[in-house]
């Protein structure tokens, strides 16, 4: 029976970040990038299993991933103790996955591999690279992508006729191999059939004395295996995210991807701009967000409710109906048809009862 999987490679430390904090759990509108890469793979179709490779920190990152929802599919973690590239990386997350045999025809069985810094990854890009990986009957399908400066990424190496036959490291490219606009985004579907084979293949034959995967590409060609690549539409996507101005970047994208998604459910934003939305934030349909408004963490608004001007609101739940003028609330609980402000207050663990009004002025807690 073909089963499918996900691995997500998490284990790196990220040092041009600057920051203790592990890369993996950086984040981007108020969730580590490891979260969106996890919530982009766990709408895979058919999803069998995530196997999240940690390393740096390896109990952090562990922890991040508690908490998923039991009808979610099974996720497990397995520890590299020495990071030696991303080929060393999925030959460690492989012993959590079923060892097959090989087929003339492929098993039919695969495994997405993605890293974990590519948080504006989305699930439907993974179903078209799905989809073209079993269409073509790959051993392996590629995601790349085109780019005017191809300075940092591995190159698509490919033959006369246009097969893929290898990935470049930028760092051990030869002659015009530099001069491909065509990168790999370290996103791949493999038959996991071959995969193990390829993997145990790898040699540390490089000026890093690294495992790439990326050679697990060159090894599949030349022993016959069909490579295919597929390019994404959108570039933002699958650009890594690797230090601090990268990561504004990204937030800024995102940011604004996440107020375009609550005005096409049917939330009026008034100078959007100026307001800042997070990743987990949920919005009734009818309700109005006023400017200068900050919706933070896990904060849960009601239909038909209207936020601000300047207020900010941190893991609070609204009710229908309710209007909070200039109210800062955190780790609150206000009821339906609430009127509250301006200038108020409200501290963690309160509740606010339906219908209250709240005069100006006024803490609560």
């Amino acid at each position: 029976m073909a089963l499918r999987y996900a691995m997500v490679l998490a284990a790196g430390k990220g040092t041009r970040m600057a920051s203790e904090r592990p890369k993996p759990l950086m984040k981007l509108c108020g969730v580590s990038m490891l979260r969106h890469v996890m919530r982009a793979a766990l709408a895979i179709d058919g999803l069998e299993r995530v196997v999240v490779v940690v390393g740096h920190q390896a109990d952090l990152v562990e922890r991040e991933l508690r908490g998923y929802p039991p009808d979610t599919c099974e996720i497990v973690t397995v520890r590299q103790p020495e990071q030696r590239g991303t080929g060393d990386a999925v030959s460690t997350g492989l012993s959590r996955l079923p060892d097959l045999l090989p087929g003339v025809g492929g098993s039919g069985s695969e495994v997405t591999i993605l890293p974990s810094d590519t948080p504006l990854l989305t699930s439907a890009t993974l179903s078209q690279l799905a989809k073209a990986h079993a269409q073509a009957g790959n051993a392996a399908t590629i995601l790349t992508m085109q780019v005017a400066d191809p300075s940092g990424y591995g190159r698509i190496v490919r033959t006369a006729k246009g097969a893929v036959s290898g990935i470049v490291e930028d760092r051990d490219l030869v002659g015009e191999e530099a001069q491909i606009s065509e990168v790999n985004t370290g996103i791949y579907i493999f038959d996991l059939a071959v995969l193990p084979v390829a993997v145990r293949r790898l040699a540390p034959s490089n000026s890093q004395r690294e495992y790439y995967l990326t050679d697990t590409i060159r090894l599949l060609a030349q022993a016959g295996y069909q490579v295919g690549a597929m390019e994404v539409t959108d570039v933002h996507e699958t650009q890594g995210v690797n230090d601090l101005p990268q990561l504004v970047e990204a937030e800024e994208l995102m940011r604004e991807q996440i107020l375009a998604r609550h005005i096409q459910a049917g939330v009026m934003m008034v100078r959007p701009e100026t307001i800042t939305i997070d990743a987990e934030v949920e919005i009734g349909r009818g309700s109005t967000i006023w400017p200068n408004t900050l919706l933070l963490g896990h904060t849960r608004i009601g239909q038909s409710v209207e936020i601000g001007p300047e207020s900010s609101l941190l893991d609070t739940e609204v009710g229908d109906g309710s209007r909070l003028v200039r109210v800062d609330a955190t780790g609150a609980v206000i009821g339906a048809a609430v009127q509250a402000g301006p200038y108020v207050s409200i501290r963690e663990g309160t509740t606010v009862p339906d219908f209250l009004v709240v005069e100006p002025f006024s803490l609560l807690k």
